[in-house]
């Protein structure tokens, strides 16, 4: 539940946020996934292709490693285009769950996954983009490290993390090239996916 507080620190944040952003944030996000391959999944409830070629299915949510429950600012980018918004994020064993808000603290859509059930629903995002694509970077980011790098392992990828002056940094590898790396520190986390080109950041509002 979104409480007054919660909107009040939303709105502290000098943010741009035009009648223009719902779109642009659909065409984004449908930008980011669209290049992922349509093979289906091998028996897979919630297949995602890291790759064009390797398939993994989401975890379960017991795997989670640091359970969050707190307003982010989103910021995003895709080649050229970019926006920014606010997240309100619960990720523990029970699930990840997620609301979308304006700058001024309207709803903008809401993720579910429980392990049972996933469901995205937004009236300004695309039918066609798939809620486990979301999910799965969550996952990466916040999930145990062993349990991610068993489940990339099963799609002949490979994950490292290594760890530095308080700063995790975890790559999904595919041989040489990196797919995805992701930086993490007490407060935030980046993400950048080098073979889709989009990024994404999430900084806890304070």
């Amino acid at each position: 539940m979104i409480t007054q507080k919660m909107l009040t620190v939303g709105k502290s944040h000098a943010l741009v946020f035009k009648n223009a952003v719902p779109c642009m944030f659909g065409v984004l996000l449908l930008a980011i996934f669209a290049s992922c391959a349509t093979v289906k999944g091998r028996s897979m409830r919630y297949p995602v292709h890291v790759t064009n070629t390797r398939v993994v299915d989401l975890l379960s949510p017991s795997d989670i490693a640091f359970p969050i429950d707190a307003l982010y600012m989103f910021t995003a980018s895709f080649g050229t285009s970019s926006f920014y918004m606010q997240a309100f994020i619960q990720a523990n064993e029970g699930g990840i769950f997620i609301n979308l808000l304006n700058d001024f603290g309207s709803d903008m859509g809401t993720l579910t996954y429980t392990g049972g059930e996933l469901s995205l629903a937004s009236s300004v995002l695309p039918s066609s983009l798939k809620a486990q694509y979301i999910v799965a970077d969550i996952q990466f980011a916040y999930y145990d490290a062993d349990a991610v790098a068993r489940s990339l392992r099963s799609a002949g990828l490979d994950f490292i993390v290594t760890k530095d002056d308080g700063m995790e940094l975890r790559r999904i590898m595919n041989g040489k090239k990196c797919i995805e790396e992701i930086s993490i520190s007490s407060s935030s986390v980046s993400i950048i996916n080098h073979l889709r080109g989009y990024e994404y950041h999430l900084t806890e509002a304070l």
